[in-house]
């Protein structure tokens, strides 16, 4: 069987309902409410207005769409169904409306992370992190990082209070976050920044296939095989390109899982079931002895879909397994284990120092 696009803008492709077709004519994604973005990393793949007219394309999107997103969320390679785009696995959709998908995703949330209860929850995305630690003479140790979501419990807290701890005063700390859109509020003559991140840091990392390359001139590449199934032609879609996955993942697993278990939080992985079963196959580690009830040092929560569809008739995702265990400990400095762990790791207050003036991607109740 060829290789085939089993999700295009949520929808399974044989899914030819209004819905579905409304959706992909405004590149809309159902899970997070807004115009796909292709993903996140496949910019390059956009339809412009000269492709379109070449493929007979110029009228099927809404007019107001100048560069069309190619909408694949998923495939099917070899009768296994893949995610390809992460906005699939983990996201939230835009401003705070609420829908199974993001109901799901918030409850992984709730049941894993590690939060003050009856708190709303703050989920910052795209944090990135750079520290430097001087000590004596030596060389510095550094620490840079990009963070897929921080999440954290927020609360009210006073303006003049987070000025003092970011070293600017309250006029430019107001002025910064009333020009970012930050929720302020005044009670008895103090201003307020109502969701301020407090309590644990968590850190939640989402992995998803990544697609081979294809070939152009066979038509199989991402761009070509998303206009022939649009078309509703026969078509053919690119592989999965596994060691590229897991090599990308395998480079910062414990890395991150260190930081999250340096701040005593939690740090998350969110995969779907058929990466984690390429990487049991693909290695000696035994994940079946590692399903658990609670999230421990290291976390991968599986995904799996299931046959259900949602409010929008997009297939519901929900849980499989969550993989929980410890990270190998450190004999002495010559232990080869150490190219895994940061040299240095700042502070919770420092990231939160870092984070505070950045709009939250979502609020949770």
């Amino acid at each position: 069987m060829k290789n085939q696009i089993y999700e295009l803008y949520g929808h399974l492709l044989t899914d030819k309902s209004d819905k579905a077709e409304a959706n992909r004519k405004a590149c809309k994604c159902p899970f997070y409410g807004g115009l796909c973005d292709g993903g996140g990393n496949r910019y390059q793949t956009f339809l412009n207005k000269r492709v379109l007219e070449n493929n007979d394309l110029e009228t099927y999107f809404d007019a107001d769409i100048e560069l069309i997103p190619p909408g694949v969320c998923s495939l099917i390679v070899k009768d296994v169904k893949w995610i390809v785009c992460p906005r699939r696995v983990f996201s939230f959709s835009e401003n705070n409306t609420r829908n199974y998908h993001s109901d799901f995703v918030s409850g992984l949330i709730k049941q894993y992370c590690s939060l003050i209860e009856n708190e709303k929850i703050g989920i910052w995305s795209e944090a990135k992190i750079r520290y430097i630690e001087k000590d004596g003479d030596e060389e510095a140790k550094s620490f840079d990082y990009t963070f897929d979501y921080v999440v954290a419990s927020v609360a009210p807290k006073k303006l003049v209070s987070i000025a003092d701890e970011l070293g600017i005063t309250q006029k430019k700390l107001q002025n910064s976050l009333e020009k970012k859109g930050h929720v302020l509020s005044l009670r008895d003559g103090e201003y307020y920044m109502e969701h301020y991140p407090v309590g644990k840091l968590n850190l939640i990392e989402v992995m998803t296939s990544s697609t081979s390359g294809g070939n152009k001139n066979k038509g199989t590449t991402i761009q070509q095989s998303f206009i022939n199934a649009i078309k509703g032609e026969n078509h053919e879609s690119p592989g999965i390109n596994y060691r590229q996955v897991w090599a990308r993942m395998v480079s910062q697993l414990i890395v991150k899982s260190q930081i999250g278990a340096y701040w005593k939080s939690k740090t998350l992985w969110i995969l779907q079931d058929s990466l984690v079963k390429y990487i049991s196959r693909s290695t000696d580690l035994n994940l079946q002895k590692l399903i658990s009830e609670v999230a421990k040092e290291i976390n991968i929560v599986s995904l799996k879909y299931t046959d259900t569809p949602d409010e929008n008739g997009c297939l519901k995702l929900g849980l499989d397994n969550l993989y929980a265990g410890e990270i190998p400990k450190i004999t002495d400095d010559t232990d080869f284990n150490k190219l895994l762990q940061a040299s240095v790791i700042p502070s919770m207050d420092y990231v939160r120092n870092k984070i505070v003036l950045k709009m939250p991607k979502s609020i949770l109740d």
